[in-house]
This record gives C-alpha cells, sequence and structure tokens, in this order.
C-alpha cells in the first residue's frame, strides 16, 4: 500500500520512540577489543577537540517546511516497545544474496564484502578465547594489513577487499595469547568457511577503556527520542559502570539535521564528563527536516572522525534515526563506515518504523562492516504505528529494553548473550544463536 508523506512522518515519530525508550533500561555497555587496519585505503581521520564544534549549514537561514508530527491515540509507555535484530557476520552468505539484491533494486552503492576472513580463536579446551590480538597478512608478505582482536564468542570477521586489500584466496591468521604461551600461525582460506584457531588458555576479556559515542537524528520527528535519551542517558552509564568495574568511560555526541535547516551537524566530541554530556543532550532540541531524508552520511562521518582511542579497549557508536541518508550520499555513507571500522568502531544502528528499504540496506552493511548489529521495532508492542518487517529470514522478538541489554552485555563479557525462554514474545524462521538454520 502506498502511503502518503504524512504517514510516513507520523510513523517515523513513534518508531524513534522506541530506540531510546530502550537505551533507558540498558544495564551495561558493550566492549568488543581494539582492531586496526594497516594502510586502509581511507582519508586521515580528523581530531575532534572537547569542545563543542558546530559544522552550520551555509543556508542557515533558509525557510523550509518544518515537519509536525501527529500523536498516535496510544502514548508509548517504557518498556513496552518491541524489537528484533540481526547480526549479518554470522549469517554471511544469506547477506550477500540480500546486499546483491537490494543494491540493484535500489541502486544504490554497496560496499565490497567478498573474501571475507572468517575465523574462531578458542582455547585447546575449545571454549571461546575473545580479547585475543591477532594479525592478518597475505602469504608471503612481509608485513600485516590487519591487526586487531577476537570479539565476541572469540569471532574474527575482517573484510579486506572493502580496504583495498584485493581478494586473497588466504591469509595468514597469527594469534598472540596475552602472557601465555607463544604465538599461533594458520593459514587461512577465504572460502565463506569460519576457520578454528586454538590456542593456549587465554585471560578473561577485559577492556581497558570504553569510548561511547551516539549520532543522533535531531530533526522534527526525533523530539521523543531525544528526550527519552536525555533523561536515560544516566541511568544507562550507571549500569554500564557496574558492569565494567573500573573502566576508563569517555562520552561522545553528534547530532545533525539536513541542508538547509539551522545546522547540518554538530560534533561535540568526546568528554569525560558524564555531567558535560547531561548538558550536551540538553541544549538539543528537535525541529527542521522539511523531507524524509537527512544528512545520516555527514554525521556518520563526523562519528568516525572522532579521536577514538587506540589499544585493547571497546568504542561503540549508536547512531539513533529514522531516515536514510539522501540517495546521493549513500557512497559517502558507506565510506564513514569503513572509516570507523578501520579504528574497529562497531556500529549499532537503531533503524524506526519510518526507515525504509534504503534505510535497512545501508545501516545492514555498515553493521556488518563493523561487527556490530542491525536493530529495528516491530509491531508486537501494540504501541505507535506500523513497523516495517526487515529482510531477513530468521530473528526473535523481545522487549526492546531487554535486546538492548542483551546486547550490551555480549560485548562487554565477550560471550553472547541470549534472550531467556520466557522473554522471546514471537520467533520468525529458525534461530539458534543468531544464525539463521533456514
Amino acid at each position: 500500500m502506498m502511503l502518503t508523506m504524512p504517514e510516513i512522518l507520523n510513523r517515523r515519530v513513534w518508531a524513534g520512540l522506541a530506540l531510546v525508550g530502550a537505551l533507558s533500561a540498558c544495564d551495561t555497555t558493550g566492549v568488543r577489543d581494539g582492531a586496526v587496519l594497516v594502510d586502509p585505503v581511507i582519508e586521515d581521520p580528523i581530531v575532534v577537540e572537547e569542545a563543542p564544534v558546530a559544522l552550520e549549514s551555509p543556508a542557515e537561514s533558509a525557510v523550509i517546511a518544518k515537519r509536525v508530527p501527529s500523536r498516535s491515540p496510544r502514548a508509548p509507555r517504557r518498556g513496552v516497545l518491541t524489537a528484533g535484530d540481526i547480526d549479518d557476520a554470522l549469517n554471511l552468505a544469506a547477506f550477500a544474496r540480500y546486499q546483491a539484491g537490494a543494491a540493484k533494486r535500489l541502486k544504490l552503492a554497496r560496499t565490497n564484502l567478498s573474501k571475507p576472513v572468517l575465523a574462531r580463536i578458542t582455547t585447546f579446551d575449545g571454549k571461546p578465547a575473545p580479547g585475543v590480538r591477532v594479525t592478518l597478512r597475505k602469504p608471503g608478505a612481509a608485513d600485516a594489513f590487519y591487526t586487531g582482536y577476537s570479539g565476541v564468542d572469540g569471532l574474527v570477521s575482517v573484510f579486506p577487499a572493502a580496504y583495498g586489500h584485493g581478494r586473497p584466496g588466504a591469509v595468514e591468521l597469527r594469534a598472540f595469547p596475552e602472557g601465555q604461551g607463544v604465538a599461533v600461525t594458520q593459514k587461512i582460506a577465504t572460502n565463506g568457511t569460519r576457520a578454528n584457531v586454538s590456542i593456549a588458555d587465554a585471560e578473561g576479556w577485559k577492556p581497558d577503556f570504553l569510548d561511547l559515542a551516539f549520532v543522533v537524528d535531531t530533526t522534527g520527528s526525533m523530539g521523543d527520542e531525544l528526550a527519552w535519551l536525555t533523561k536515560e542517558l544516566k541511568s544507562i552509564v550507571r549500569q554500564a559502570r557496574r558492569a565494567a568495574p573500573g573502566v576508563d568511560i569517555r562520552y561522545g555526541l553528534v547530532v545533525y539535521r539536513d541542508r538547509g535547516d539551522q545546522y547540518v551537524v554538530r560534533n561535540y566530541g568526546f568528554t569525560k564528563s558524564q555531567g558535560q554530556m547531561q548538558k550536551w543532550l540538553r541544549a538539543q532540541n528537535a525541529g527542521g527536516g522539511g523531507d524524509y531524508p537527512e544528512a545520516a552520511a555527514e554525521a556518520l562521518m563526523a562519528g568516525a572522525n572522532l579521536n577514538w582511542r587506540r589499544g585493547k579497549g571497546e568504542r561503540l557508536m549508536f547512531h539513533i534515526a529514522d531516515a536514510p541518508p539522501h540517495d546521493r550520499d549513500a557512497k559517502t555513507y558507506l565510506k564513514a563506515a569503513r572509516r570507523a571500522a578501520a579504528k574497529d568502531v562497531q556500529i549499532f544502528g537503531l533503524g524506526a518504523s519510518g526507515v525504509g528499504a534504503e534505510s535497512e540496506f545501508l545501516m545492514r552493511q555498515a553493521s556488518v562492516l563493523s561487527n556490530g548489529r542491525y536493530l529495528f521495532l516491530t509491531d508486537d508492542s501494540g504501541v505507535g504505528y506500523g513497523h516495517a518487517e526487515p529482510t531477513i529470514s530468521c530473528y526473535q522478538v523481545s522487549r526492546l529494553n531487554d535486546l538492548m541489554v542483551r546486547v550490551l552485555k555480549s560485548e562487554l563479557s565477550g560471550t553472547r548473550v541470549e534472550a531467556k525462554p520466557g522473554s522471546v514474545i514471537r520467533q520468525v524462521g529458525s534461530y539458534r544463536r543468531g544464525v539463521c538454520l533456514n
């Protein structure tokens, strides 16, 4: 059924409510490991200072039609909104088919994910080993083209072609147990099969730091999401600190609207002060955004260019949005995702009801490239307007806050956390620990 623009905009409002409503219930913060691509084909990063920096539009005074979101007769309530997710890195064959079809149908750019390097690092007794430093080099090469750390459940998923390193038929993987044993070297074929690499007992995964950034659409339909994030960030961080005692946390914020609005992107950089982050959020208001697409590409690039720390820590970027970038900016959006992934910044797209096929296509590419996940709202709560079904064969529906907690706990602990049987509201397809069996 064809939707009118007011109907689309209305749906966007309630979709976004779910996103930040879920953030309110988060009780941890995700932690993977630091990875750095050596000499990736990307531009030099831009270091952002602690003080707020506003990137204003030249047409700041331009007058455009503002969206005025209408209200649903049923107001969203905390904890009732529902969502599912897909970890495309665990379902790469299915994602490749989806990506090829969607690129042709939507006529949008796609990133090259062919010939991926897939491995699982385990101890000799078969236990997953997250947080193990690994390097990758082409057979016979003197230098590694990648160095990083194994992620949740000890997984390594790297896409050389996306960074201009070609499509090697095999690579040499070296794993370095921290303080235990000698390095293990193993040749890995890039044939789509995940190889197992065994090492001596590894130390448990504990990050040295956490860089937690939010890239937030602040156009007119996002007022409720912005209000929820402002109110609930303190609770999120408090629970994250309990889950990762002693971890050094920095907070980052990028907000955006669109060309012709009061501003395009405002980049506040990082701060170690939770109070400062709260002030930044309270200073925001939702407005502008006269058409459906927004400046998401510019904003994601600003997020990728933050002065993320290197080393054995976690870098998480949550992109909270209810609209895609403009079609002409699709390549820039994917370039920003590659830049973030090169710094081991994981992107978690939070897609609301207003996001269409274009949004799903671009946000899922950003997430799989950076070893994040794509999250989406569902209609199971009965609250708000309709939510589009994603193009995936399996997922579990739970409360959005429960899903957010599990995602963050998985990254923090290094072990995938699944929904308890009693919290699964609905299941689509055959699902097993993030893998679609159908």
